[in-house]
């Protein structure tokens, strides 16, 4: 953090106006922890943390100097000990004003703070071909939370990741413009998570963030073999309110229609090319009191979506679910579960119904954090939607893993995991995966 200089306006060997500075430091604080909640997962805590250590480092040092400033008063030393260390004194309390005067003023600081998420791994896999093994690197994702006024704000991620190939891609993953109507209402257009079930918007392409290694397959984002849009280019209103000792959450939005391309889900970010639009709603509910950490919800989305092939087929896309997630210091449970009764629009295979699935538990102690994970797509492939995807087969995948904090900002993770395709093509692999994830 910058800090500015500032004129020592402080009484010499007055801890009770330290004191002071430290309330108003707390309060300030207490401020940016509320303001970069809904910025989705950003660091300003640790950067707030880092501060209250800092003043904690201080003010300890004042007190010890202090009282050998009372014993040099009563003439255990010299006046000249005696004034360079009322002089030290006075140079911390400076140090303390400085950082107090950095945190008030954060809201109001021109300029951007970019941050972001890499990560890099090891992977072994049983299964010879079509799998990537060895060393390799994961994401780069940088990010700006810009803020323009009172109300407006912004949301821009940036990734950069490797294909399959090992090409070098770049993706706007987010671009988000904001503004706060009132503390149950914001209103975002642009580019941003689809807040169906409770992972997609929990977490994003930042690895250090989740506990696993990996997302659910079929949660995974478009490039990475999911099955569903987990992006949307258009509007999205999010908000919510106290109700009894928690609080209700609601999302609405809406946008272009995804299609199927080269057997991938795209996000149409230039414009809808089949004018059809997508929709959907998630509804929430946060307890509070006994019940703390944990929080239920249902969810649908509705959309048209054309494949490429000739003659186009256009698929009505219809998924509904709920998820229940119980989060804590010693706990992390998250479940989520998706219907699907998709209507194929141009030909005469009727409604197709579809599931899928997971459920993760999880253990955190000191540290440490175990944690298991059971995922199942049961997919209709007589379903033009899933036929047409090169990930949309049905498969199950259990996984079991270790997730080691080495500080706030980085964790070591290691997976095993066995997955096996039940359908389109049959196969089973099993893998263990290492990663080392960071966030600045």
């Amino acid at each position: 953090m910058r800090l500015r200089t500032v004129k020592n306006d402080i009484p010499a060997g007055r801890p009770a106006y330290l004191l002071r500075r430290i309330g108003t430091v707390a309060i300030a604080t207490a401020g940016l922890a509320v303001g970069a909640a809904p910025a989705q997962q950003s660091p300003a805590t640790d950067r707030i943390s880092a501060l209250e250590q800092k003043l904690e480092r201080s003010v300890q040092l004042i007190e010890a100097l202090s009282e050998k400033l009372r014993k040099i008063e009563a003439g255990t030393a010299g006046r000249d000990e005696t004034t360079r260390q009322q002089a030290r004194i006075e140079s911390l309390e400076q140090q303390v004003s400085q950082v107090a005067d950095s945190v008030t003023r954060r809201g109001t600081e021109e300029g951007l703070v970019l941050h972001g998420f890499a990560d890099a791994g090891l992977n072994s896999s049983s299964k010879a071909g079509g799998v990537a093994k060895g060393a390799s690197l994961g994401n780069l994702s940088l990010y700006l939370t810009p803020q323009f006024g009172e109300r407006t704000k912004g949301l821009i991620e940036l990734n950069f990741e490797f294909d399959r190939n090992g090409n070098l891609a770049t993706d706007l993953e987010r671009l988000q413009l904001g503004y706060t109507f009132n503390d149950q209402a914001t209103l975002w257009l642009g580019r941003f998570h689809t807040p169906y079930g409770y992972w997609n918007t929990a977490f994003h392409h930042g690895q250090q963030l989740q506990t696993s290694v990996r997302r659910p397959r079929f949660l995974d984002f478009e490039d990475k073999g999911g099955i569903l849009p987990a992006h949307t280019v258009g509007a999205w209103l999010t908000g919510g309110m106290r109700a009894g000792d928690g609080k209700l959450t609601w999302d609405v939005y809406g946008g272009n229609s995804p299609r199927i391309a080269d057997n991938t889900l795209n996000m149409n970010n230039a414009g809808s090319t089949n004018h059809n639009w997508t929709a959907g709603a998630n509804l929430g509910y946060a307890f509070g009191g006994r019940l703390e950490g944990l929080k239920v919800g249902g969810f649908f989305q509705r959309a048209r979506v054309d494949d490429d092939t000739a003659p186009v087929n256009t698929t009505r896309l219809n998924f509904h679910g709920a998820y229940l997630v119980y989060d804590t210091e010693r706990w992390e449970h998250i479940v989520e579960l998706y219907r699907f009764n998709n209507g194929d629009v141009t030909g005469a295979t009727g409604t197709h119904r579809s599931a899928a699935g997971v459920a993760q538990f999880g253990y955190r102690s000191a540290r440490w954090t175990t944690y298991a994970r059971v995922e199942r797509a049961a997919l209709d492939q007589s379903d033009n939607y899933f036929a047409r995807q090169t990930s949309g087969l049905s498969y199950t995948r259990q996984a079991f893993g270790l997730r080691f904090d080495l500080d706030a900002k980085s964790a070591l993770k290691l997976e095993l995991a066995r997955t096996r395709n039940t359908d389109r093509d049959p196969a089973q692999l099993s893998e263990a995966l290492l990663q080392y994830a960071v966030r600045f």
